[in-house]
This record gives structure tokens, C-alpha cells and sequence, in this order.
């Protein structure tokens, strides 16, 4: 059995189909074994594909345009199961719509992030000015957190799965929007391989990518029978966790093929945000496996 580090930035339900490509030996009938590193974000997680330490993992687009413009040696070799936009702001159970938010604290993860720049324009969208109609809160490590609605720090925010089917279910928040309704042509999550793997490691890769694959397919055929593991590993009742994962998966890419229009117009986001400039290649940014 061959060790494999898979780097991933957050324990998000994107990550669900390691966790069941282990328990189900798909990667170790490809004689791996797979163990999962998590970093607190992108850039930690391209520091240490730099330092040789991570050389396959996942990551969001924008965090991986930037580390590649730095000079990180790694490419775009497959998307992840979340491919599309599916990232949900929630609110408090008695605000139903972004109309509701005018004079409201919005958390985002930081000033300047993709979450700021998408607020904005939903807001926009409202007639909500996001500088004087709301206040945008800044979170950090508390990101995705729903003690930010059990305390009161915050009206709305951008919260992910399984914690948005768990506030959900324990009537903390309802989703009023989701991302993916202003941009539908956006490839957001992405699967990257070092550049010393892939010019010295493609069979393992290869079957990296099979056993991944595999496992994908697995849970989208049967997903009935993935709540029992699913909510053992995030730590919620299985009904939550069923919740969590049928509110994405019929748009799940399960075949890990990037939707190439998606990154260019990923791409067109971040030059409209002033985060690069249009003379970034995609041929070299990019190598389907």
C-alpha cells in the first residue's frame, strides 16, 4: 500500500467522498492509502504543496489562481464534486429574502474575499448599498459557525453544509439565496496535482482519480445507504446529514471533468475584482486527468 496525503482546506461536505472512498476500499483496492490533511484555507494548503508536503488536493478556484500566479508548481487536474456555485446565504428564521437585510450585520469570511465581492452584488441586485445599507462582518476562523446565530453576532451569513442543514433542522437560520442564481456558469471547487507528481507520479495519480471517482458515483447512485458513515464523520444525526447532502447532489460532478467556460468565467470575476489580469493561460493553468 502506497501512503497518499489528499490536502483539503476545510472539513466542508465536499469532502465527503474521501471519507467513503476509505471506508468503501476504493482507494486501497488501488493499493492506496489515503490519509486526509486539512489546512486552515488555500494559501496554508499551497504553502505546503510548495514545501513538497502536499503534491494532491482541493481547493476553490480563486485561492488556487492566486497561490499558481505566486509561483505555486501545480495545475488544475479535475473539479470537485462541487462544481457550481451552490454556496447558500442563510439568515435568521424571521428575515425571508435579502429584501429583509437592509440595516443587517452579514457575515463574510473576510474584506476583500469572493464572499464579500458575491454579497455585493446580491445586494446590489436588492437595491441594498453593501457600505451604508448593511454591516459586512468579517469572521475568520469563526466562518460557517452557527454560534454566530445562536449569540446573535449576525443577521446573515454565508454558511456551508452540513452545519446549513443543521442550522436548518434546529431552526437557527432558513437559506435565502444562493450564489449560483447571479453566476450559473462558474466552475468553483478544483482538484490540483503538483507538478512533480505529475510529470513522475501519473499512474498513481491515475488511480487516485479512478478510486475518487468511483467513490463519487458510489454515493450519488446510493445515498441512502452513505448516512450512517456521513453523519459519524461530521458529527451530525443522520437526518441532517441525509438533508445536506440531497440539497446539492443532483448538480454533484461526480466525474471530476471541469467545466472549462465555468473557469473563464471564474476567471473574468477575479479580473473584475482586481485580482489578476486577463494574461493568465488556461492551457498551461490546466490538465484534465
Amino acid at each position: 500500500m502506497q501512503k497518499v496525503v489528499w490536502g483539503a482546506p476545510f472539513f466542508w461536505i465536499e469532502r465527503f467522498p474521501l471519507y467513503w472512498g476509505i471506508d468503501q476500499g476504493f482507494f486501497a483496492k488501488q493499493g492506496i492509502d489515503l490519509e486526509i490533511w486539512y489546512s486552515y484555507g488555500g494559501p496554508e494548503l499551497a504553502r505546503a504543496v510548495n514545501a513538497g508536503s502536499i503534491h494532491i488536493g482541493e481547493m476553490g478556484l480563486p485561492p488556487f489562481v492566486t497561490a499558481y500566479r505566486q509561483g505555486m508548481a501545480a495545475r488544475i487536474i479535475g473539479s470537485s464534486v462541487i462544481q457550481q456555485l451552490d454556496h447558500y446565504l442563510a439568515a435568521r428564521p424571521d428575515i425571508a429574502s435579502l429584501d429583509g437585510l437592509a440595516g443587517c450585520r452579514i457575515g463574510i469570511l473576510s474584506a476583500g474575499s469572493c464572499d464579500d465581492y458575491f454579497i455585493r452584488k446580491m445586494l446590489a441586485a436588492r437595491d441594498i448599498d453593501p457600505d451604508r445599507g448593511v454591516q459586512l462582518l468579517p469572521l475568520g476562523e469563526d466562518y460557517g459557525k452557527l454560534d454566530l446565530f445562536i449569540d446573535g453576532r449576525v443577521d446573515a451569513a454565508f454558511v456551508v453544509e452540513p452545519q446549513l442543514a443543521r442550522g436548518e433542522h434546529e431552526g437557527l437560520l432558513r437559506v435565502i439565496d444562493r450564489v449560483a442564481h447571479y453566476y450559473p456558469h462558474y466552475q468553483w471547487g478544483i482538484i490540483l496535482a503538483s507538478d512533480t507528481w505529475l510529470q513522475h507520479q501519473g499512474d498513481l495519480l491515475a488511480k487516485l482519480m479512478h478510486a475518487f471517482r468511483r467513490a463519487c458515483r458510489s454515493i450519488k447512485d446510493r445515498p441512502g445507504q452513505t448516512s450512517g458513515l456521513g453523519s459519524r464523520v461530521f458529527g451530525v444525526t443522520p437526518e441532517v446529514f441525509e438533508r445536506a447532502l440531497q440539497r446539492d447532489l443532483p448538480r454533484w460532478e461526480t466525474d471530476a471533468r471541469l467545466d472549462m467556460a465555468g473557469l473563464q468565467s471564474a476567471l473574468k470575476v477575479q479580473e473584475t475584482m482586481g485580482l489578476l489580469t486577463a494574461d493568465i493561460s488556461l492551457d498551461e493553468m490546466v490538465f484534465q486527468l
